[in-house]
């Protein structure tokens, strides 16, 4: 360990120990002396009490200090006054409920909860369940939810007048004596902001007599009643499919049925929904009037390259279909710049009318500012296909309209739960308007390590493989922290030392003392028992909990994101791999008893694979090897253990049998000590091709090394790489919509310097990392490989 790095890491205990950290925000720390009360801090540090009481939430106005209470004291006076005299909300008139959903509670539910799920206030449940003035929620209790129709959303009938986003002319108004904005505005109909909006001046400065404003002027949509109907969910129908089907949003579909929890995509067969009358019948009208004018096929111009192969997967038609619908084609073959007809697969679609589901289509919401050329673009299709599959496009495009495909387009997209995602760029998405809080929690061990000696500071942290591994993710995280305040995002960041993972005592101390409502995520700690301590009190905020070193194999809550894929995705990937790659090799299995199910999968997938028994589940029989050695075809072999003695051994007689007329590769579906590269011969690896699954790759950003040794004064290891690459993708998608569950929910896989990311919702189980890397040994590197393209 370096001085450089060893004096940071003694600094940041002492961090650790006294204050947390607050990036973009100036504060300093201050331990409370005799006598001393919030008013003469006040005046010491010339911060109003208020100001100091924001970022010390355990405090109360009037309260007496306790000696060497440490206090956060922020300095920037003027963003400090700022924050604590924000305006309230305006309050809302409330109207009537236009029905009530009837709610058992469940345990451990609480009013605030049940609150945000509904998305109704406090309040309001109360109104309808008087009893709640007087008792706790309690199990088992039966509440009346009140549903209000006083929102607008786009692609459902309202009953309110909505506000269109762009005005359709502009008035020239001259301001006139003691005209305040509130006055002018209420004059036209409109919000101040809307008037701030097209007059910038007035941001900076109030109305003026004689100064010149730009009024917009804002169509004013009909009001039309909605009538309700009830929909019974069929099997494998999903949130998109049904939208689809009747014509509405996503968020429409939320709107009327408030009870579907906004933590899954998830719909049970026989579910009941709400759905709009007149979307049902607009859907009958569809389905009993389009048919008969669908085409039955549209012209395709064949580019360079194009082959049978390519179109069959692209329009899920057959070399035959189409030599019979283009006669032409069977002489002279396809050739580029020809037209020919592509049939609609309109009897497909007469068969799927009923069968609008998740087996049968994938789904994409529209965008903002998408026309036919971008959706035509976006979904690799023309607009004339996407209409057969869409007849509701015949009335307009529409933002949030949900679209099918058929479901063998899947593989030109990245799909979620059914959903095409659009491709998102989170690096140019950040909202700086955005202001994430997150607490990390991690096992640095501060209390057993003497940080006033350095020497035996160096000796505790090297023999400690929980502090090792706490300071490398908590190194990569400050990186992380640095590069997104670069951005321009302000992030506030409490770090909490968790101490030993024996126990949660501490951790309990911390989470009762923190108001993790204000939290919008939570990083660490590393242990199961801990992750679920804390995953137990967040759940009651909906706060997202990041375990970066927990599968979801070791336990279950629907709030955690396992950021470590499990080893059965882990194996999935690697056979996935295999089987892209595989043509006609022969497979050979070499796994000991432990193994014995990675074993059984593998023969599952492969039956005529080769099974080496084993002697003394140790060592190998090598004359009945080489008896199952193929001399003609490529030997695939999979090693499957845990033990490095068995590892070493079979590496090596395998790479005797490596030679120029007999080729082996070595596999595993699973990574573990047994590989070691201090154990195992490197060359021989390499000789092997040796082929992993694995959860990071190597660090191939020169300009990240160099950043972070400039910093520390070392190389990062894998650990500060996953401390800076799980912090960054929970930043970049906090700064996108400042709430990681709907996040997930649309941005697929991302990856940074050695890992990456690709978050999909288990249900109640939380969400599982499936993004998983496969490496390989090649002339003594180690580099990702991915299958080969099917022809």
């Amino acid at each position: 360990m370096s001085n450089k790095i060893l004096k940071t890491v003694v600094s940041l205990f002492t961090v650790l120990l006294v204050s947390s950290i607050t990036y973009a925000q100036k504060y300093k720390t201050h331990a409370v002396k005799e006598g001393e009360s919030l008013a003469s801090i006040s005046k010491t540090y010339n911060v109003a009490i208020e100001d100091i009481l924001v970022y010390n939430k355990e405090i109360k106005k009037g309260q007496s200090l306790t000696v060497n209470t440490i206090l956060i004291v922020p300095l920037d006076k003027k963003k400090a006054v700022v924050t604590t005299a924000l305006p309230q909300e305006e309050t809302i008139a409330q109207e009537e409920p236009i029905r009530f959903i009837n709610h058992k509670t469940s345990r451990k539910e609480t009013l605030y909860r049940l609150a945000k799920d509904y998305n109704v206030k406090e309040e309001d449940i109360k109104k309808y369940n008087t009893i709640l003035y007087s008792s706790q929620l309690k199990k088992g209790m039966e509440l009346k939810i009140p549903v209000y129709r006083k929102v607008n959303l786009t692609g459902l009938p309202s009953t309110e007048v909505a506000v269109t986003t762009k005005p359709d002319s502009f008035t020239t108004y001259k301001v006139k004596r003691r005209e305040t904005l509130y006055g002018i505005a209420k004059q036209f109909n409109i919000s101040q902001d809307q008037i701030k909006q097209y007059n910038k001046s007035l941001y900076a400065s109030g109305v003026k007599k004689g100064m010149e404003l730009r009024i917009p002027h804002y169509l004013e949509v009909i009001e039309e009643e909605v009538v309700i109907a009830t929909y019974t969910v069929k099997a494998k129908e999903t949130r998109w499919s049904i939208a689809n089907k009747f014509g509405i949003t996503i968020d429409s579909l939320l709107l009327l049925n408030p009870e579907l929890p906004k933590a899954t995509d998830y719909l049970a067969e026989g579910q009941r929904l709400q759905i709009p009358e007149r979307n049902i019948n607009v859907r009958d009208s569809l389905a009993q009037n389009t048919t008969p004018n669908t085409p039955s096929f549209f012209m395709y111009t064949i580019p360079a390259k194009m082959t049978f192969y390519s179109l069959e997967k692209a329009y899920g038609v057959s070399e035959n279909t189409i030599k019979e619908l283009n006669p032409p084609v069977v002489v002279r073959g396809l050739q580029e710049g020809m037209q020919i007809k592509i049939p609609t697969l309109k009897k497909q679609l007469e068969e799927s009318k009923g069968a609008v589901n998740a087996e049968n289509f994938i789904f994409y919401v529209v965008r903002q500012g998408q026309g036919e050329l971008a959706l035509s673009r976006d979904l690799g299709v023309t607009f004339t296909e996407l209409k057969t599959y869409n007849p509701a496009l015949e009335d307009g495009i529409k933002v949030g309209m949900v679209l099918k495909l058929p479901k063998y387009k899947s593989e030109d997209f990245t799909i979620k739960n059914s959903l095409i995602l659009p491709k998102i760029n989170l690096l140019d998405s950040i909202n700086v308007a955005y202001r994430p809080k997150v607490m990390v929690l991690l096992p640095f061990r501060t209390d057993i390590l003497n940080v006033n000696d350095t020497s035996a500071t160096k000796i505790g942290i090297e023999r400690r493989t929980d502090t090792n591994l706490s300071l490398g993710l908590y190194s990569g995280m400050q990186l992380a922290l640095e590069y997104i305040k670069a951005k321009g995002l302000s992030v506030d960041v409490q770090t909490y030392d968790t101490q030993s993972t024996k126990s949660v005592a501490v951790i309990r101390e911390i989470l009762a003392r923190e108001n993790l409502n204000e939290y919008s995520a939570i990083m660490g700690p590393l242990d199961s028992r801990s992750i679920q301590e804390v995953a137990k009190k967040a759940s009651f905020y909906n706060v997202p909990v990041i375990a970066p070193y927990v599968s979801e194999e070791q336990l279950g809550f629907k709030n955690v994101f396992y950021a470590m894929p499990s080893d059965n995705r882990l194996r999935e990937k690697m056979l996935e791999y295999v089987s892209k790659a595989y043509t006609d090799e022969n497979i050979i299995v070499i796994a000991d008893a432990e193994n014995k199910k990675t074993s059984d999968l593998i023969l599952a997938k492969y039956p005529n694979a080769k099974v080496v028994t084993l002697i003394d589940n140790l060592t190998i029989h090598i004359d009945k090897l080489e008896r199952l050695v193929s001399k003609t075809r490529e030997n695939w072999v999979f090693l499957e253990t845990s033990n490095i003695a068995l590892s070493k051994h079979a590496s090596s007689v395998l790479n005797s049998f490596n030679t120029k007329e007999t080729v082996v590769r070595m596999f595993t579906t699973n990574l573990n000590k047994a590989f070691d590269r201090d154990e195992v011969d490197n060359m021989v690896l390499s000789n092997l091709n040796f082929t992993y699954p694995s959860i990071h790759r190597e660090v191939s950003d020169n300009e990240f090394v160099k950043l972070y040794t400039t910093k520390f004064g070392a190389s990062p290891d894998k650990y500060a790489t996953r401390g800076f690459d799980i912090m960054l993708d929970v930043l970049l998608k906090l700064a996108y919509k400042n709430d990681m569950f709907e996040t997930s929910k649309i941005v697929g896989e991302t990856e940074y310097m050695a890992n990456k990311f690709n978050y999909t919702n288990n249900r109640n189980a939380g969400y599982t990392n499936t993004a998983v890397y496969i490496m390989q040994y090649n002339d003594m590197n180690i580099a990702e490989v991915n299958p080969p393209i099917q022809e």
